[in-house]
Order: C-alpha cells, then structure tokens, then sequence
C-alpha cells in the first residue's frame, strides 16, 4: 500500500465517521434531494425497461419462422392485390 493510497483511505474512514456523526442532521436537511433523486432513479429505471422490452419482443418476433402466421391464424396487413379486389 503506497502512502497515497494509504491518505485516501484515511480520508474515506474520517468522512464515513463525520458522516455517522452527523447522520440525523444531514438526513433532514437531504431530504428534498434525496426525494427528487429516487423520482428521478424510478423514471430512468422504468425508461430502460420499457427499452429493454421491447428489444426483447423485437428479438422474439425476429426469431419466429417465416410464413408462422399462416399456422397460427394470425393475420397481417393485406397485399395491394388483395385491396384492390
């Protein structure tokens, strides 16, 4: 362990104690922060997930065979021949 890195982790145990220290007070005055924060944090995480889905669903529509709506009934768009008639 070198002495820099022996400095920062002396530093990161006096924050952690102040921290512990002044817990209560830090807690009511980061409230409002830490409220908006989380809506934040919920917003992005439902964002991804929407995402993430429909990446899913695209890799499972890609996946399907072709002409596997013919045997399972489903429907798509009609041909412009089929219109026309």
């Amino acid at each position: 362990m070198t002495r820099s890195e022996l400095g920062y982790f002396c530093a990161g145990v006096a924050a952690g104690a102040l921290g512990h220290k002044f817990y209560p007070q830090l807690k009511d005055k980061l409230a409002p922060y830490m409220a908006g924060a989380m809506v934040f944090a919920q917003q992005a995480f439902g964002d991804a997930m929407k995402d993430a889905m429909a990446t899913v669903d695209a890799m499972h529509r890609a996946a399907e065979p072709v002409g596997a709506e013919f045997f399972t009934g489903k429907t798509t768009e009609a041909s412009s021949g089929e219109a026309a008639a």
